[in-house]
């Protein structure tokens, strides 16, 4: 069985490389997904519908993790999400909360400094 930063990891080389089915395979059938803002999906489908929205405004994204600290099943990371939006980078902070169980994503929050779930270049 993977570790929770092994499953992290695995889930934000998906994300990198918008990977769809491999971001689906990490998500539990049902959870608890919290964006900024409080905003909760609870499907897989829900979840990818979300990044689907956010990539169209972003011609390109990434997630680097900082500091990652476990603890059990839950993992708490910094992290910073590059993107690209309207031609201009943007380098967002926050924070990641992972639950795993089974080796799949049952719990996931994003704490972020803003609360759209797509950040507006007008404000780096």
């Amino acid at each position: 069985m993977s570790t929770p930063a092994e499953l992290t990891a695995r889930f934000i080389i998906a994300f990198n490389g918008r990977d769809r089915a491999g971001l689906r395979d990490l998500l539990a059938p049902e959870l608890e997904y919290i964006r900024p803002g409080g905003a909760v999906l609870t499907t897989p489908d829900a979840v990818l519908a979300q990044y689907e929205a956010d990539w169209s405004q972003m011609s390109a994204s990434r997630v680097e993790p900082q500091r990652v600290v476990v603890a059990g099943d839950d993992l708490m990371a910094e992290i910073t999400i590059h993107s690209v939006i309207d031609g201009r980078p943007v380098a967002l902070p926050g924070a990641i909360a992972h639950r795993w169980r089974d080796g799949r994503l049952v719990r996931y929050r994003l704490y972020t400094d803003r609360l759209s779930s797509v950040m507006d270049p007008r404000d780096a």
